[in-house]
């Protein structure tokens, strides 16, 4: 039972992410998982509720936690490289269909979430504040621990650091691999920390 549920949701989520929405119809999602309409309505109850499941797993439910208190910057720095590289490593293993542009479409799923998915905006909204909040509480520890210097513009660099992990996709899309854009995200992070540590 489970099994199908998880079938439905990763072949959902690949129509999702190499369509258009408006594209991706029960019809397409039961040729695509071999299901049949039974099969599909005994899990969901329209188009819709697949596509907000898909988002909730594949996207919301992948975000860190910015509830964990970290004992260092280094350390927060390193959870993030781990954190991303886990996450589409998960990504390219689980998608047999993956290609170098699936960064764009990435952000077309996005884009898409804000008007199909009700109140995505507002969950995205509340996640970038508690990562600004998570950023910011520690680099303020780094500071007063000595590990990183004490004239350091607190929100700015949180929002570098931030633009780094955003910036992932932009490497993929410039790179033209997910080996370069990982090699580049991570040596960005640990540039960045090398200029303002102690």
């Amino acid at each position: 039972m489970k099994d199908t549920r998880e079938t439905i949701l990763k072949t959902a989520y690949n129509l999702f992410l190499y369509n258009n929405y408006e594209a991706v119809t029960i019809d397409s999602i039961i040729k695509a998982t071999g299901l049949t309409k039974g099969g599909i309505y005994y899990y969901f109850a329209s188009k819709e509720e697949i596509f907000k499941a898909v988002i909730d797993k594949y996207m919301l439910e992948n975000r860190p936690d910015s509830s964990v208190e970290y004992k260092s910057l280094e350390a927060l720095i390193q959870s993030t490289i781990d954190n991303v590289k886990k996450k589409f490593t998960k990504m390219v293993i689980e998608n047999k269909d993956f290609q170098n542009e699936i960064p764009v479409n990435l952000l077309s799923l996005i884009v898409t979430s804000l008007h199909y998915y009700p109140g995505y905006a507002k969950i995205g909204i509340e996640f970038i504040k508690s990562q600004d909040k998570q950023w910011e509480d520690t680099i303020q520890k780094a500071i007063k621990n000595g590990e990183i210097r004490h004239d350091m513009d607190i929100p700015a660099t949180a929002k570098n650091f931030i633009q780094i992990n955003s910036g992932i996709v932009m490497n993929m899309i410039t790179g033209g691999s997910i080996i370069y854009a990982f090699d580049m995200f991570e040596r960005q992070y640990w540039q960045l920390y090398n200029l303002i540590k102690v």
